[in-house]
């Protein structure tokens, strides 16, 4: 007795002439779209160099000391520095950050407070009820997101113009300074966080005022600009280059102008080094150099600016591919989210 069953599950032979079927082919994989940053993060590609013309090398070389001159002989006054942000600082580096301390420091600022209502009342945060209240906000983005928020929008004033010719002169590139730093802390404070290294507290202060020298050198740059001592329009490569090779001494000077703490000041100091040793005291130089190399990447995946430097602290922290993609996809999101936590002020 022939099995049913053979016959319904045989090879069927098909009729005379007819037509073979052709197999049809799986589709092919998505590209990853990590795969260009992680082939110039491993090495296995090099970046194009942004070689700056003779002219425009010769214009650097003119500018950066001048810029260095006109920051010493304009240092900010030492009280300077927005006194909020130094008592906020002082709350996010404790362990335990308490409530009715954040509140205090925190609610009578106008600014402050409407900031972090917004953003509690943003499609960030919403779940379908508007709040008022300065204690639900804390509730709903937590003790350490108002914190860093509100010591987000008290520095902020270090990155604003305070003349109007100013910003004519470098346009948005005031704003641009200062979300790349938040960025650059939200993600510094998120990966110490997830990989328990360092501190996430110190990491993300560390994030926001390790490249404070460029506002401020782009302040004197402007100066230069405006005093007619200096020919405009400059082209962005020039800017670009000049903010590099000033950024960290004056970054360093006005540390000590405004006694932000010693480790803050060591890592403005270390974080272009060479080399960083990758001891346990090193950890929030590493985070700050891996985090602040991938959102270069993130915002032009060509950039070659510090790759070594990158390359080598990716090293330092044992991060393999998976753990890099992981955070070029936050730090993706961290640049979009900081345009809507720090809107353009009016």
């Amino acid at each position: 007795m022939i099995n049913p069953f053979r016959l319904f599950f045989r090879e069927r032979t098909p009729p005379a002439g007819a037509p073979a079927e052709v197999p049809v082919p799986a589709p092919a994989p998505a590209p990853d779209p990590f795969d260009g940053p992680w082939a110039i993060l491993s090495g296995a590609a090099t970046p194009p160099p942004r070689p700056l013309s003779p002219a425009e090398l010769e214009q650097v070389d003119l500018l950066a000391p001048r810029v260095l001159e006109h920051f010493s002989r304009n240092r900010p006054d030492p009280t300077s520095f927005p006194a909020l942000a130094v008592r906020i600082i002082d709350l996010l580096n404790e362990p335990d950050v308490d409530m009715a301390r954040l509140l205090k420091a925190i609610s009578p600022d106008p600014a402050i407070s409407i900031n972090v209502l917004r953003v509690a009342n943003s499609a960030l945060y919403n779940r379908g009820s508007d709040i008022t209240e300065m204690r639900m906000a804390v509730m709903r983005i937590g003790l350490r997101g108002v914190g860093e928020i509100a010591a987000g929008v008290a520095g902020r004033s270090l990155f604003d113009v305070g003349l109007r010719v100013e910003y004519e002169v470098f346009g948005t590139r005031w704003s641009e300074l200062f979300l790349d730093t938040m960025a650059v802390a939200f993600g510094a404070s998120q990966f110490a966080f997830e990989q328990h290294v360092g501190r996430a507290d110190s990491a993300f202060l560390a994030g926001m005022f390790h490249d404070l020298g460029k506002s401020l050198a782009l302040r004197s740059l402007a100066a230069l600009v405006i005093a007619g001592e200096v020919e405009a329009p400059l082209p962005d490569p020039v800017v670009d280059e000049v903010l590099e090779r000033v950024h960290v001494e004056i970054g360093c000077a006005v540390h000590g102008i405004w006694g932000l703490p010693a480790p803050l000041q060591d890592i403005c100091r270390r974080h272009h080094a060479p080399e960083v040793p990758a001891g346990p005291g090193d950890q929030e130089v590493h985070i700050l150099r891996l985090v602040s190399g991938i959102h270069r990447l993130v915002k032009d995946p060509s950039d070659p600016r510090h790759l070594d430097e990158t390359r080598q602290s990716i090293s330092a922290m044992h991060l393999v591919r998976r753990g890099a993609a992981l955070l070029h996809r936050e730090m993706e999101q961290h640049v979009e989210r900081v345009k809507l936590l720090f809107p353009p002020t009016p």
